[in-house]
C-alpha cells in the first residue's frame, strides 16, 4: 500500500513539514531559554557587582538578593550562603564546576541558576560561580519543552490528515482514469477516459489519452479494412492460380492453354511478390543511407524511360533542371511509387509529368485528384481514399513513400484538386559540405 504514488507525496510531505516544524520549534525553544539565560545572568552579575562595592562582608551579604551564593573555584563560599550540609552537596558543586554555559541545577528540591562569571581582584581576574534561586524557571523551561513536542507531535499528525485528504482529492480524477482506461479494449475503441475539465496535469494527461485513443482506433479501423482488403486480393489471384493450374493438369496436351495458364499464373505471381516486398519494406527499418549529390534531370530521365518501357500507354515527361543530395536507390523507390499512384488515378488524360529543381522534384497528373478533406489521410498506412476507384491497390505505397521521405530528411508536399489532377512534390534537405564533394 505505502508504494502507491498517493501515500508517497502524503509520506514525504508529511515529513517536510514536520521538519520545518520541528525546526522552528527548536529555534523558537533555544531562543527563549537562551534570551532568558543571558539575561538571568546578566542581572545576577550585576547584583553581585553591587554587592561587592559595599564596605564589609555584612554588608555585602545583606545587599545581595536572598538565596544568592557565589564560589570561587574551590567550592569556597565567597559571598551568601547555601545548604553545604545537604547530602547531595557535594555532587551538586561537581556540577556545578563542570557547568561552562548557565544553566539549572537542583540539590534536593531546590533548583539553583548557575553561571560562571569573571571578577577583577586584587589578586587578579579570577573565575567565579554565580549561584540563584531559579524560582521555578527551569522546570518551567522542561514543560515548555514538553509542550513543543506534543505540539510537533499534534500538527505532524494534523498535516499527515490534511495531506492525505488533499492528496486523495487531488488524485481521485487519476483513479478514476485508470480505472476507466482498464476496462477499454480493442473490442470497444469509442470510450473515452475522464477528462476534468481544467489546464492541470490531469486534465492534459486526460486529453492526450483520449487522442492516443483516438489515434489507436483510425488505426484499428484502417488496419482491419487492410485485412478485409488484402484477404479479398489475395483469395482473387490464389483463386485464379488455383484454377490455372487445374487447367494445366486437364489440358497437359494443349500447349496454347498451359502457355497461357503459365503466363497468367506468372503475371499473378508478380502481384503478390510486389505486394509482400512492399510491406517487409513498410516493416523493416532503414540504418543505413548513401546521401549524395543526384543530377536530378539525369536522374528523371531515366527513371522516364523505366516507366515508359513500363507503362507504355502513358506519355511521360521531364521538365526542369536541379542538383539534390538523397540516397538515390531509397529516391528510386518513391519516385516510382508516386509514379505508380499517379497512373492508377489518371483515367482520361494518360500524361505524368516528372519535374525537378534546385533540391526539389516532383510527380504531376492530370486524374482524378484528391479531395481535401482526404490530404491529411492519405499517407496512413492501409489508408486508401477512394475504395471505388483504388481496387488494384492496397493503400500502401503513399505510406512507404512517407515513410522513406522522413528517413531521407525529406518533406512531402500535396497540391491537388478533384477532378484537375495532383502534384506530389518532395524538397530534399541541404546538401552538407562533404556531400557536395
Amino acid at each position: 500500500m505505502f508504494s502507491t504514488l498517493k501515500w508517497k507525496l502524503v509520506f514525504w510531505q508529511t515529513m517536510i513539514f514536520s521538519v520545518i516544524l520541528g525546526l522552528g520549534l527548536i529555534t523558537a525553544y533555544s531562543l527563549v531559554k537562551n534570551t532568558h539565560l543571558n539575561r538571568s545572568k546578566e542581572n545576577l552579575k550585576r547584583d553581585v557587582l553591587n554587592a561587592l562595592k559595599m564596605p564589609g562582608r555584612i554588608l555585602m551579604n545583606r545587599q545581595l538578593p536572598p538565596g544568592v551564593a557565589v564560589l570561587d573555584e574551590s567550592g569556597n563560599i565567597v559571598l551568601g550562603s547555601i545548604d553545604t550540609e545537604h547530602e547531595n552537596f557535594t555532587k551538586f558543586i561537581e556540577q556545578v564546576f563542570r557547568t561552562k554555559r548557565p544553566a539549572y541545577i537542583k540539590l534536593g528540591m531546590n533548583e539553583y541558576f548557575v553561571a560562571k562569571a569573571r571578577f577583577v581582584t586584587v589578586l587578579g581576574d579570577r573565575d567565579f560561580y554565580l549561584l540563584a534561586p531559579a524560582a521555578g524557571m527551569g522546570d518551567f523551561l522542561k514543560i515548555l519543552s514538553r509542550a513543543f513536542i506534543v505540539l510537533w507531535i499534534f500538527f505532524s499528525g494534523i498535516s499527515f490528515l490534511l495531506g492525505n485528504y488533499f492528496v486523495s482529492k487531488s488524485l481521485s480524477p487519476m483513479n478514476r482514469i485508470t480505472n476507466e482506461l482498464k476496462d477499454i479494449n480493442t473490442t470497444d475503441l469509442t470510450r473515452r477516459v475522464y477528462d476534468p475539465g481544467f489546464n492541470d496535469e490531469v486534465s492534459v494527461l486526460a486529453r492526450t489519452i483520449n487522442s492516443m485513443l483516438d489515434r489507436l482506433k483510425i488505426g484499428f479501423e484502417a488496419q482491419n479494412d487492410f485485412i478485409n482488403d488484402v484477404s479479398h486480393e489475395l483469395r482473387t489471384p490464389l483463386t485464379a492460380i488455383q484454377g490455372y493450374a487445374e487447367l494445366i493438369q486437364r489440358f497437359a496436351d494443349r500447349k496454347d492453354i498451359v502457355n497461357e495458364s503459365a503466363r497468367a499464373i506468372q503475371e499473378t505471381c508478380v502481384k503478390l511478390i510486389n505486394l509482400s516486398e512492399t510491406l517487409l519494406m513498410l516493416s523493416k527499418p532503414i540504418t543505413q543511407l548513401e546521401i549524395r549529390p543526384i543530377e536530378l534531370r539525369q536522374f528523371l530521365e531515366e527513371l522516364a524511360d523505366e516507366f515508359r518501357s513500363e507503362f507504355n500507354d502513358f506519355q511521360i515527361d521531364v521538365e526542369g533542371e536541379g542538383i539534390g543530395c538523397a540516397d538515390p536507390k531509397v529516391l528510386h523507390i518513391i519516385l516510382k511509387a508516386l509514379t505508380e499512384n499517379a497512373i492508377k488515378f489518371s483515367k482520361d488524360r494518360k500524361q505524368i509529368i516528372l519535374r525537378c529543381g534546385k533540391g526539389w522534384m516532383s510527380v504531376k497528373d492530370f486524374g482524378v485528384g484528391i479531395d481535401e478533406s482526404e490530404k491529411d489521410k492519405i499517407f496512413r498506412k492501409f489508408y486508401k481514399a477512394d475504395k471505388s476507384r483504388s481496387s488494384n491497390g492496397y493503400g500502401l505505397g503513399l505510406s512507404l513513400v512517407e515513410k522513406l521521405s522522413r528517413i531521407m530528411g525529406c518533406k512531402i508536399d500535396l497540391q491537388s484538386e478533384p477532378d484537375k489532377g495532383s502534384e506530389f512534390i518532395v524538397s530534399m534537405p541541404e546538401c552538407h559540405k562533404e556531400e557536395r564533394k
